[in-house]
C-alpha cells in the first residue's frame, strides 16, 4: 500500500503536471488508464526483479502486484477528465469571464450558492493570472468549495463501488464477460523462479513491443529534430457524395486490444459505426435534421446521439432483468441476512446496499442545496448511474480502453423534464456536474470493477480492498488538488492547457446561459423535444430487435453493444483499428485455431505497452529537456 500510495502521487501530480502544463498527452485520460500501465510495466520489469536479485523474499507477489495495480486505476480516475482538473477551473470561470456582452454578472451569478464556488475578486484574479511576487494562496478562500465538492466526489466514488460490488459475481462469473484491460496487466504480474516474468521473456512480445515503440517514438523525435519524418497515420476519405468523412487511423494501442476482444463484439463497433455514418450521410442527402442546437457533450448529429441514448437505457434495463435472479438473492441476503456468500466481496451486501442508500441520499441533498429540486436532482443521479453502469459494462466487455457516451444525463433531464421544471439555478447546479460526470472517458466504476476482476483471480477479493481503493481516492485527491492549484498560480491558468483552463470552464457558464436562454419542454417547444423523443424510442427498439437476435438466434454475427456509441468522437477515429484487429483475429482462428491464435496474441499485447511506453518514455524526455507540447498519443493525436 506504501509503494501504491507513492505511485498515486505520481499520478495525481505528475501526470497532471504533465497533461497541464507541459500539454503532454493524458496518461490518465482513458479507461486504459495508460499512466496506471506504464508505472505498472516500470515496476514489474525493472524494480521487480531488481528486489528479487537482492533479496527473493523482499519482491513482491502476485498479489500484492495486484493490489498496487489496484490502487494506480482507482487513482487514474481522478486527476484530469475524471473530477479535479474539470473542476477546478469552473469554480472562478463565472466571475473571470464574465463581461459585459456575456452579462453574466446579472444572469448567472445571482444563481450561484456561496459555498461551492470562488467568488473573491482577488483569489480570482490569482487563478487566472498568477500570483504576484512575495503573495500567497488564499487558502481560506478555496478549501470551503474545493472540500463541499470533495464530500459530494466521495459518496459518488463510494456509491460506484457499492453498485460493483453487486454486480460482480454476475458479470465475473455468471456472464463471464471478457474483461479485455485486465489481460494485460495480469500477464505482467506473473511471476516465476525466474528474475523476469514469463510475459518479459516472450520475444514475441517484444517484437510487438518495438513495432509500436519505434513507429510512435518518430513523433518524439519529430519534435527535437524536424528532418526526422513524424508518421502519417491517419487518413480522411469523402464519401456518399462527400456527405461523410470516414476516418481511417492506425491506432497501435485500439489494434491490440481488439485482438483480445470477442470477434462478434468487435465487429460490432466498427460495422455500427459504419451503418451510423450511411445513416448521417442519408440525412444530409435528404435534408433532414432535428430542430434545436447540438448539445454539449453530444456525439454525432441530433438523430443518432438520441438514437443512441435510447440504445444504452434499454440495454441497461436488459441487463438489470438478465440479473433478476441474482439481485434477488442479494435482496434476500441485505434483508434477511440468507443466501449468497458474500465473504469474498469487497463489502458485504449490506454494506454495499447501506451505502448506496446512505451516499445516495447525501448526493441528493448536496445537489439540491446547490439549487436542483429534489426530485430532479434524485432522477439524476438515476440516469447518471445508469450510464455510469453502462460504461463500466462497455469497458467490461468490450474494453478497448477508449470510449465516451453519446449524450450526457444533464441534457437528457433538461430536455425532457423541461427548463421551467428544473429551474435556472438547477441548471447552474447541473453544469458544473459535467466537472464529473460529462465528457465521460474514465471512470472509477469501470476500475473498481476490472480491480475487482484482477483480484479474483489472485484471491485478494477481500474486504481489505476496499479500504486500498479508499485510500488511492484520498491519496490522489490531494496530490492532483495541489497540483492544480499551484500550477495555476504559479504559472496563471490562462497560459496552462486551453481546454481545461479556458474552453471547458467557459463552455461551462455558456451552457447555463444558452439553457435559460433558449427554454424548453414538451409543451411549449414540441417541435423540439417530441421529435427527440421519438428517435430516442426508435434507438430503444432498435436496441431491443438486437438484443433479441443475439439472445434468440445462434448464427447472429453481432453483439448489440456497438450500437449505443456508433457514431462517438473515439469510435470515430478508431474503428479502422478495430476492424485491422477482429480481420486479422478471424484470419488466425480460421487458418491457425486457438494455438496459433495464443501463440500470437503476446505480440498485440506487445504493441499496447509499446504505445503507451513510448508516451511515457517521452514524457520524462521532454521533462528533463524542456519540451512543450510534444504530443506522443497513447491513442491518437487528438486524445
Amino acid at each position: 500500500m506504501i509503494t501504491g500510495a507513492l505511485l498515486c502521487v505520481i499520478i495525481g501530480a505528475f501526470f497532471t503536471y504533465s497533461r497541464v502544463v507541459m500539454l503532454k498527452t493524458g496518461m490518465s485520460s482513458d479507461f486504459i488508464t495508460a499512466g496506471a500501465i506504464y508505472l505498472f510495466f516500470l515496476l514489474t520489469l525493472f524494480l521487480n526483479p531488481l528486489l528479487r536479485l537482492v533479496r527473493r523474499r523482499w519482491a513482491f507477489d502476485r498479489t500484492e502486484l495486484v493490489v498496487v495495480y489496484t490502487m494506480l486505476i482507482i487513482a487514474s480516475t481522478i486527476p484530469t477528465w475524471g473530477f479535479v482538473a474539470n473542476l477546478v477551473p469552473m469554480l472562478p470561470a463565472p466571475y473571470y469571464f464574465a463581461t459585459a456582452e456575456n452579462n453574466w454578472a446579472e444572469s448567472i451569478h445571482p444563481l450561484i450558492p456561496d459555498w461551492m464556488m470562488v467568488r473573491d475578486p482577488t483569489a480570482v484574479r490569482d487563478f487566472y493570472e498568477g500570483l504576484p511576487e512575495g503573495a500567497h494562496m488564499a487558502w481560506d478562500v478555496w478549501l470551503p468549495p474545493i472540500l463541499a465538492w470533495c464530500a459530494l466526489l466521495l459518496a459518488i466514488w463510494l456509491m460506484m463501488i457499492a453498485c460493483m460490488v453487486l454486480v460482480r459475481r454476475q458479470w465475473v462469473e455468471h456472464e463471464r464477460l471478457a474483461f479485455p484491460l485486465v489481460q494485460l496487466p495480469v500477464e505482467m504480474a506473473e511471476t516465476s523462479r525466474a528474475v523476469l516474468g514469463p510475459f518479459f521473456r516472450s520475444p514475441v512480445m517484444w517484437a510487438g513491443f518495438a513495432l509500436a515503440f519505434s513507429v510512435m517514438s518518430l513523433s518524439g523525435l519529430h519534435y527535437y529534430f524536424p528532418g526526422v519524418p513524424e508518421p502519417e497515420l491517419t487518413a480522411i476519405a469523402r464519401l456518399w457524395r462527400g456527405q461523410t468523412a470516414m476516418l481511417f487511423s492506425f491506432i497501435f494501442s485500439v489494434l491490440g486490444l481488439s485482438y483480445l476482444l470477442p470477434l462478434h463484439v468487435a465487429n460490432s463497433f466498427w460495422l455500427f459505426h459504419v451503418l451510423a455514418k450511411l445513416q448521417m450521410a442519408g440525412q444530409n442527402m435528404i435534408g433532414y435534421r432535428l430542430e434545436g442546437e447540438i448539445e454539449r457533450f453530444m456525439e454525432g448529429t441530433l438523430m443518432v446521439a438520441h438514437q443512441g441514448m435510447g440504445a444504452m437505457v434499454v440495454l441497461v434495463a436488459f441487463g438489470a432483468w438478465v440479473s433478476r435472479s441474482h439481485l434477488r438473492q442479494i435482496w434476500h441476503k441485505v434483508t434477511k441476512g440468507s443466501g449468497l456468500d458474500d465473504d469474498e466481496e469487497v463489502l458485504s451486501y449490506r454494506a454495499a446496499a447501506a451505502i448506496l442508500i446512505i451516499c445516495g441520499l447525501f448526493a441528493t441533498l448536496w445537489l439540491n442545496l446547490s439549487g436542483l429540486p429534489l426530485i430532479h436532482a434524485f432522477l439524476f443521479l438515476a440516469v447518471t448511474f445508469a450510464i455510469f453502469i453502462f460504461m463500466a459494462r462497455l469497458v467490461a466487455e468490450g474494453g478497448l480502453g477508449f470510449m465516451q457516451p453519446q449524450m450526457t444525463a444533464q441534457t437528457i433531464l433538461i430536455n425532457f423534464a423541461g427548463t421551467a421544471s428544473v429551474t435556472q439555478s438547477g441548471i447552474f447546479s447541473l453544469a458544473l456536474t459535467f466537472s464529473w460526470a460529462g465528457s465521460i472517458r474514465v471512470l472509477l466504476m469501470a476500475s473498481a470493477i476490472n480491480a475487482m476482476k484482477m483480484a479474483q483471480g489472485v484471491g485478494a477479493l477481500r474486504r481489505p480492498l476496499f479500504w486500498v481503493m479508499v485510500a488511492a481516492i484520498l491519496v490522489t485527491l490531494v496530490s492532483s488538488f495541489w497540483l492544480i492549484l499551484w500550477a495555476a498560480h504559479d504559472h496563471g491558468a490562462v497560459n496552462l492547457e486551453p481546454w481545461f483552463f479556458t474552453a471547458n470552464a467557459r463552455n461551462t457558464i455558456d451552457f447555463v446561459a444558452y439553457k435559460i436562454n433558449n427554454p424548453v419542454s414538451f409543451s411549449t417547444t414540441p417541435e423540439i423535444v417530441w421529435p427527440r423523443a421519438l428517435w430516442s424510442a426508435v434507438g430503444g427498439a432498435v436496441m431491443a430487435g438486437l438484443i433479441f437476435a443475439r439472445h434468440h438466434w445462434l448464427w447472429w454475427p453481432l453483439h448489440p453493444l456497438g450500437f449505443a456509441v456508433s457514431a462517438s468522437n473515439i469510435v470515430t477515429r478508431a474503428w479502422f483499428s478495430i476492424f485491422l484487429g477482429a480481420l486479422i483475429k478471424a484470419i488466425v482462428l480460421k487458418y491457425g485455431g486457438v494455438r496459433l491464435y495464443l501463440a500470437v496474441r503476446p505480440f498485440f499485447l506487445g504493441m499496447v505497452m509499446g504505445q503507451l511506453s513510448a508516451a511515457g518514455v517521452w514524457l520524462v524526455i521532454d521533462l528533463i529537456f524542456g519540451g512543450t507540447g510534444n504530443n506522443v498519443p497513447v491513442f491518437d493525436s487528438r486524445y
